[in-house]
């Protein structure tokens, strides 16, 4: 047993596997590899529409805790294509804004977010063909012994200091509009990730003491691109 489907995910997507990988429940996330370095958990978000509602509903944000219990190396794989209208908005299926709330730019600081702030690694599957063999690629990848990398070479070592992921935090929110030191802590207290934020409605950052519904919607709209 080496790939490991939740049984709720295993309905959608056991199919494209067939033999190989086997349905199990899972606490918090969708599939698990088992490798020769270790487990390795793994998030499939559907998108568009997955991957937007987590983010605003706080589901993303659990699963990536979840994951980061289990393995410092954490995956979130995104499965479809992005579909952009010509004035650059994204288009998500049934919902009700038509997905207007975000911008092609937006995404792309979304899935940065995801990188450089919450230490994810992203894997990209157009369709079910190309999961199964991203999954496959992820395991082969964590079997081998070695790979070609500064990591394995003698004497190249690292004194750079390392940022805590509240440091990273913290300076990445002083990157929105109108957001000091001062105001960063303050929204640290309330949204404790940057999912957090890029969740929230233009009403909850309004509540934030210093805030303020003209930087809320300032906020708000950085986010997604509409700036």
């Amino acid at each position: 047993m080496s790939i490991v489907i939740d049984s709720n995910d295993y309905v959608q997507i056991g199919k494209a596997f067939g033999d190989l990988a086997v349905p199990s429940p899972l606490d918090g996330f969708d599939i698990l590899l088992f490798t020769r370095r270790g487990q390795v958990p793994i998030e499939r978000k559907k998108i568009p529409s997955d991957l937007i509602a987590s983010v605003n509903d706080g589901r993303l944000a659990k699963e990536l805790r979840a994951m980061r219990q289990v393995s410092r190396f954490y995956i979130v794989l995104l499965h479809g294509t992005f579909i952009f209208r010509n004035d650059d908005t994204l288009v998500i299926p049934g919902a009700k804004k038509a997905g207007r709330d975000w911008t092609r730019k937006g995404i792309k600081n979304l899935l940065r977010t995801l990188q450089y702030v919450e230490g994810v690694y992203l894997e990209y599957a157009e369709d079910d063909r190309e999961l199964v063999e991203v999954v496959q690629q992820v395991e082969d990848y964590f079997n081998k012994s070695q790979h070609l990398s500064l990591r394995i070479r003698p004497g190249l070592q690292s004194n750079w200091l390392i940022p805590s992921r509240d440091e990273k935090y913290l300076y990445w929110m002083q990157g929105l509009p109108k957001i000091s030191a001062i105001r960063a802590k303050q929204l640290l207290k309330v949204f404790p990730t940057p999912l957090s934020i890029c969740g929230a409605s233009i009403e909850e950052l309004s509540n934030i003491s210093g805030i303020g519904k003209t930087i809320a919607g300032a906020i708000y709209n950085f986010i997604r691109g509409l700036d």
